[in-house]
């Protein structure tokens, strides 16, 4: 009974104690939350802020980068000369890209960056230094060789010759010892080295002798066929660099062979889908054999040839399509010796049809009315005629008057289809020619007569004549003027739409004379024909409807692609390359195609109108990558080509 009792006192009180320690500990701030909470995170410890390297050397036109490390961003940037070396103010990311100007001497720039914080870097010293200048072309030098005579800046297949390049401070002064990077980017030869276990390399560096030149031996295989060489020279230290070209002429044990260069297919699409190119020109070079040669094609009809006889060794002569469609033509080139290309080794052309919409031709260049008369004529008096048709814009011009006053045209340049041109400052008896003239090719033009020596001209069918009877407008009716000219019937006249308008105005609505005209504008599309109604005086009153046609649907919206182009330089920035084109306007879904040649084909991903392009290849250097982009507007359809150029 005692044990019973005792339990049954600590049981209440070890209940009020739990309850106080709880209370205890929220007044405390106990728990998971207090701040002696021993599985509290620190606060983050944030780097101190760096602008590394804490030095640099840099070449004004040569970019280089600083980068930073630590603090918080984003950072802003700042140069204590920033005529010389100017920086972003807003740096994207943690890398700071320098880009030099160009100095006379050694130039020392402080660099700093500041982060969100407020905290400023120490300064990054730069040295810019004056460029070094590279020449502006690599020399070829051919070594003698008795079998083969190449022009100068060429080698002979089976032969050796150097290529020399000059490093230059400011004032033209040669740079010794300066190092100079030779690199094959293209064509069948290599650069000679002192390894004897690689006498032959495609990459040597060399250093400048006293006088800035840095020469390199280069060695052509023997019986290499005729193609153009490409080396490239690079300042190391600046990164300046130059690419030369220069022609590997084949020779053989008996002699040269005879070649032309550029080897390969040329194709020339027309202008539009019914068309083929005219006046466009393809240049070709010849070498080795005895020259003149005589070049013959196949088609003899479809080009024009130029240059030929082709007189010296390496000479050039050019095609030049006419507008006739023909497939691989070739040609037939022939020394003095009666030496022959080789089956298989002359280039080819295609000049075939283009894929863009007809061009409609001009449509007859009329004007209206083509003969005024009016007696008693004074040089208040005004006359008006529109032209219509060939390609705008037109101009105007008096070409006889035996007026006793001067006329004038009002306006004489830069008219529209339909615009009116006033005549005034006429006096009777005369007669005015007046000449138009529009803007197609070959030019149209036409001619007006104003006739003040006598009384008019009887009227014509009804008597009452309004010029033109229509105006048709495929795109829009949207701020256009239609200019009518009344002739005949009897003066003044009224004029007034058949059924109500809004928004749309004829004036005048009452025109005093013959020969004078009216305008309509306002007009909105979605009402295809609007017709007016022009009234005499005469009794009975003579009566004339001409017509308006406007489209029902609003205009197609043009395609565009932004951008229209990229460029990278390096074959390994062109394969990393992500290149990500937008499409807006036209006829949506769209599509783009690759529309090169070289394999494998980049990978081309589509995410509603952007497109992104990767996996370009990084060779040959260099090339343009062409794709194609088209809308869905069917019969309608438009496309547009944009480009990746990939650069050595």
């Amino acid at each position: 009974m005692v044990e019973r009792r005792l339990t049954a006192w600590l049981r209440p009180a070890l209940a009020f104690f739990g309850i106080a320690g709880i209370l205890l500990l929220a007044g405390c701030g106990g728990g998971s939350g207090a701040p002696n909470n021993p599985y509290t995170p620190p606060p983050p410890v944030i780097a101190p802020l760096l602008l590394l390297p804490s030095s640099l050397t840099v070449y004004a036109g040569t970019p280089a980068t600083l980068t930073i490390s630590g603090g918080v961003p984003p950072y802003r940037a700042f140069s204590t000369n920033a005529s010389i070396l100017p920086v972003a103010a807003t740096v994207s990311g943690d890398t700071l890209v320098l880009a030099a100007n160009n100095v006379t001497l050694p130039t020392t720039v402080a660099v700093t960056v500041q982060d969100f914080a407020g905290t400023v870097s120490p300064a990054s010293t730069i040295t810019v230094q004056p460029a070094p200048l590279l020449a502006s072309l690599i020399t070829i030098t051919s070594n003698p060789n008795p079998a083969c005579a190449v022009s100068a800046g060429n080698l002979c297949s089976g032969s050796t010759g150097t290529a020399t390049v000059k490093v230059t401070g400011n004032g033209g002064v040669g740079i010794a010892g300066r190092s100079v990077k030779f690199d094959v980017v293209q064509g069948s030869f290599s650069i000679v080295s002192n390894n004897p276990g690689q006498p032959l390399v495609p990459t040597l560096t060399v250093s400048t002798d006293g006088n800035g030149n840095a020469v390199v031996v280069l060695s052509v295989p023997a019986n290499t066929p005729t193609q153009t060489g490409i080396i490239r020279a690079t300042d190391v230290a600046s990164g300046n660099q130059i690419t030369g070209t220069f022609v590997i002429q084949q020779t053989t044990v008996g002699g040269q062979t005879l070649a032309v260069l550029p080897l390969g297919s040329t194709t020339i699409n027309g202008p539009d889908s019914t068309r083929c190119s005219s006046g466009v020109s393809v240049t070709n070079y010849i070498f080795g054999g005895t020259p003149p040669y005589q070049v013959a094609v196949n088609f003899p009809g479809a080009v024009t040839l130029t240059g030929v006889p082709v007189l010296t060794n390496g000479g050039a002569f050019t095609t030049t399509t006419n507008g006739t469609c023909f497939i691989n033509l070739t040609y037939v080139i022939s020394d003095a010796n009666g030496l022959t290309i080789p089956s298989g080794n002359y280039p080819t052309v295609t000049n075939q049809l283009g894929t863009g919409n007809p061009i409609p031709p001009p449509s007859a260049f009329t004007a209206t009315p083509g003969a005024i008369a009016k007696a008693n004529c004074v040089p208040a008096n005004t006359f008006q005629f529109i032209m219509t048709g060939g390609t705008s814009p037109y101009s105007v011009v008096v070409t006889s008057t035996n007026s006793s006053t001067s006329p004038v045209l009002s306006p004489q340049t830069g008219l529209t289809p339909g615009a009116a041109v006033t005549v005034s400052g006429l006096s009777s008896p005369s007669s005015t020619t007046i000449a138009g003239f529009d803007t197609s090719s070959p030019r149209q033009s036409v001619t007006v007569t104003i006739d003040c020596s006598g009384a008019a001209p009887p009227p014509s069918g009804n008597g009452l004549v309004v010029a033109p009877t229509n105006y048709t407008y495929s795109v829009t009716c949207v701020s256009q003027t239609s200019n009518f000219v009344i002739t005949g019937g009897t003066p003044p006249y009224t004029v007034f739409f058949s059924s109500p308008r809004p928004g749309a105005t004829i004036s005048p609505t009452t025109v005093a004379a013959s020969g004078q005209g009216f305008s309509v504008t306002g007009l909105s599309d979605g009402v295809q024909t609007t017709n007016i109604v022009v009234q005499d005086s005469s009794t009975p009153q003579l009566q004339q409807v001409v017509t308006i046609t406007c489209p029902i649907a609003p205009p197609p919206v043009s395609l565009v692609v932004t951008p229209t182009a990229y460029s990278y330089s390096g074959g390994a920035a062109c394969s990393a390359a992500v290149s990500q084109f937008v499409v807006t306007g036209g006829t949506a879904p769209y599509t783009m195609v690759y529309s090169g040649t070289t394999s494998p084909a980049p990978s081309i991903a589509q995410n509603g109108n952007q497109f992104t392009v990767t996996g370009l290849a990084s060779a040959p250097l260099p090339r343009i990558e062409p794709f194609t982009v088209r809308d869905a507007a069917g019969a309608a359809q438009q496309s547009r080509t944009v480009s990746i150029t990939c650069n050595p």
